[in-house]
């Protein structure tokens, strides 16, 4: 975030932290571990964009999750918390953060 706010954003850093903030809740907890999509989401979502005619077939070999879940055994060796079971959603308010 201070790279951002020190190249001039276009939103002070109550707002930037309060985008990672969200940006962090739609990944944290996985139960897979970081960057492993779920493959029942990813069905869930590819029939939803069929039936609503944003695709006009279902994907077939879309996603992989061998690289994801190599990396996550990698980080879990070193004791990384890849699942994020301890993470909470921060309170941010707009004022804090910088410029």
């Amino acid at each position: 975030m201070k790279i951002v706010l020190k190249n001039g954003p276009a939103l002070p850093g109550g707002h930037q932290k309060w985008q990672m903030n969200e940006i962090n809740a739609l990944i944290w907890p996985n139960k897979l571990g970081i960057g492993v999509m779920d493959p029942k989401a990813f069905n869930r979502t590819a029939r939803i964009a069929k039936q609503f005619k944003v695709i006009n077939k279902a994907p077939s070999g879309a996603y992989r999750s061998d690289l994801a879940k190599a990396a996550v055994a990698q980080l879990k060796a070193q004791g990384a918390d890849v699942y994020g079971k301890k993470w909470k959603k921060a309170r941010v308010t707009l004022n804090e953060g910088g410029k």
